[in-house]
């Protein structure tokens, strides 16, 4: 089994909290580490600031400045999931005043993780590797992707609180779950970003636990121009490890997610690490959508004609996921799927889509957790014809290049 190299002495449960933060997170019982039973649903928690952790005043709150709530699942096996929600960014006055991302967590609707029927959200399916575990459900509503700590007056007045919310839900996890075997970390979309930016923080938390941290439909396609510009109106350096060499001067020279994947990956050389996407993410908020508005001055009238950035995307996408594999041969892969569909977790293709070549998602992610970092088993996959799409992918309507009608198949087509 894969250990972590952290120092023993980095465990730390913070008996000083633990009653104050049982009260407050509302678990129902005054001992969260003792042999209790898995619950038989989600649990939602309401954390009110101030909270301290870490040395740190936390101050949990929506980009609205509404509350924020997460939920958490007890399982029934010693293994801990982190999933960060996604759902769009905003980062001036102009993307911040358009619904380009949700700024509250709607409890009883469509944030409440209860009920999800289809993909790794659905716990009652036997194929589904992570139904018994203990689940952490981080909820998406600050606009940062998760790592945002900033009071902004664009004029709107914006709370890009993401890191808050994301370190309250650690500290939850950390005191409810704290000696798991197994912490697999990820997130879809904007949740990709904050799995990766929340993943060295949580090795501090859970040191003696194999990790895993997969990135679904967030490869950090984006421009320099973004970084330059609107990247530091997060206050996202504020927060990053300083522990960790080279970290802060990888972003600050623009060297983006796959410069800051190499250093994470060397400094955490037990642990797996992973981006997932579709050739072609597409949609007004697919990877597409986000690159095709950066590509055009940060016009945002161009994430509606998303697919004009489907190719430079896919150049560009494909181009960081052969250079971050070379650079980090034993302890990170990518998957690139065939269409256009903008993330998996939530989609019963995990399970059965073997389109162009590609293993079944699962198997794929089997092979993750069983991978011991330098040994083989778990490998890179590319689709072959990955410019097919499939039932239920996004397209143009009417159709418009580089989509096009190929007999009866939808197809992308990039190049001369």
């Amino acid at each position: 089994m894969r250990t972590s190299r952290e120092p023993a002495s980095a465990i730390r449960f913070l008996s000083l909290f633990l009653s104050a933060g049982v009260a407050l997170f509302g678990c129902g019982s005054s001992d969260p580490v003792g042999d209790l039973p898995p619950d038989t649903a989600f649990q939602t928690i309401s954390p009110t600031g101030p909270i301290e952790y870490e040395g740190k005043q936390l101050f949990p709150k929506c980009m609205d400045g509404s509350p924020y709530h997460f939920f958490a699942k007890r399982g029934s096996v010693n293994k801990l999931l982190m999933y960060y929600q996604g759902g769009g960014a905003c980062w001036e006055q102009l993307t911040c005043s358009l619904p380009a991302c949700d700024t509250s967590v709607d409890v009883d609707g469509s944030d409440n993780p209860n009920g999800r029927s289809t993909g790794f959200a659905d716990l009652s399916d036997p194929n589904n590797p992570f139904r018994d575990w203990h689940i952490v459900f981080v909820p998406y509503c600050s606009c940062d992707i998760h790592f945002g700590d900033a009071a902004q007056d664009y004029p709107l007045h914006v709370e890009h609180r993401g890191y808050h919310n994301a370190r309250v839900a650690e500290k939850y996890a950390r005191e409810s779950f704290p000696r798991p075997e197994v912490v697999f970390v990820t997130g879809s979309s904007a949740g990709a970003y904050g799995a990766f930016f929340q993943a060295p923080l949580l090795h501090k938390a859970f040191p003696r636990a194999d990790f895993n941290v997969l990135a679904d439909a967030g490869n950090g396609v984006i421009t320099q121009d973004f970084l330059e510009q609107y990247f530091p109106n997060w206050n996202f350096e504020a927060n990053l490890p300083s522990d960790i060499p080279g970290l802060r001067e990888v972003l600050e020279s623009g060297g983006g997610i796959p410069a800051y994947t190499e250093v994470i990956a060397h400094h955490f050389p037990e642990t797996n690490w992973a981006h997932y996407t579709t050739a072609y993410d597409g949609g007004t908020g697919g990877q597409t959508g986000f690159y095709n508005l950066m590509l055009n001055g940060n016009n945002p009238i161009e994430a509606l004609t998303w697919w004009e950035g489907s190719c430079a995307f896919n150049d560009q996408m494909r181009l960081q996921a052969l250079e971050t594999a070379a650079a980090n041969p034993s302890n990170y892969r990518y998957y690139i799927g065939t269409g256009s569909r903008h993330t998996m977790w939530g989609s019963d293709k995990v399970y059965t889509d073997t389109t162009g070549g590609v293993p079944p998602i699962v198997e794929w992610i089997g092979d993750m957790l069983a991978h011991e970092p330098g040994g083989s088993g778990w490998t890179n996959v590319e689709c072959s014809n990955c410019g097919l799409t499939l039932p239920g992918d996004v397209a143009p309507d009417p159709l418009a290049p580089p989509f096009a009608q190929v007999g009866d198949d939808v197809v992308i087509q990039c190049g001369p």
